[in-house]
């Protein structure tokens, strides 16, 4: 940087030691937060809108449980409390969507969390439900 407080060209301006943003936080790249894995454990990829939820008394760690709860575990399980989808977790935790499934697959297998399965797409509803429905909008 010159004197005047331009660039100079061909150098990159030099580290002043002073972050740009003080509340943003220790960085941490992704992989470190998995491990370096890209998928997860069991190889089920979740879709963004399935469904999870924490399984009560999942969260408690186990003395003879080897594989600890990383901080970012406990975050998706404290979102999980209620039914929350794979895109709400990874918005509410502020990871990106491959962390947030690679974590959820680990939880899974550990029995933390639950993928609450919905009816197939291709499945179709009782006759007498559409029946009950039809007459509903009849009725109105």
């Amino acid at each position: 940087m010159r004197d005047d407080g331009t660039p100079s060209r061909g150098r990159p301006p030099a580290f002043t030691g002073q972050w740009v943003r003080r509340d943003s936080g220790p960085v941490v790249r992704p992989y470190a937060v998995t491990g370096g894995r890209t998928e997860a454990a069991d190889g089920e990829v979740l879709d963004v809108v399935a469904v999870v939820v924490a399984i009560r008394g999942g969260d408690v760690d186990d003395d003879d449980d080897p594989q600890r709860r990383t901080p970012e575990h406990r975050r998706i399980l404290a979102l999980c409390e209620r039914q929350a989808t794979v895109a709400d977790i990874a918005a509410g935790t502020a990871l990106p969507l491959g962390v947030v499934r690679v974590l959820l697959g680990d939880l899974i297998m550990s029995g933390g969390v639950v993928v609450v399965r919905q009816r197939p797409a291709g499945q179709r509803p009782d006759n007498n439900v559409l029946q009950e429905i039809l007459n509903g909008l009849r009725a109105l």
